[in-house]
């Protein structure tokens, strides 16, 4: 027999008042799944341009400016 199906029918002999544990369980293992499914999002979105942040030397005005710098546009 398969997991599932040995699961269900082990599910099915228990008594009524065990049900409510049984639903309890199982909304934690969704929980956790769906907390672990978006923990590995987060991680996937990380910005790219946060690992270079600070290596950069140059002018102390570069950032509001770098269109002049990297433009020649004033």
């Amino acid at each position: 027999m398969l997991e599932r199906e040995y699961i269900v029918e082990r599910i099915k002999s228990l008594p009524e008042e065990s049900l409510k544990e049984v639903t309890d369980f199982v909304e934690f293992l969704e929980a956790k799944r769906e907390r672990l499914v978006e923990e590995r999002e987060k991680e996937g979105r990380e910005d790219p341009l946060s690992k270079v942040i600070g290596i950069c030397e140059g002018p102390s005005d570069l950032a509001e400016r770098h269109n002049k710098y990297v433009y020649g546009i004033k």
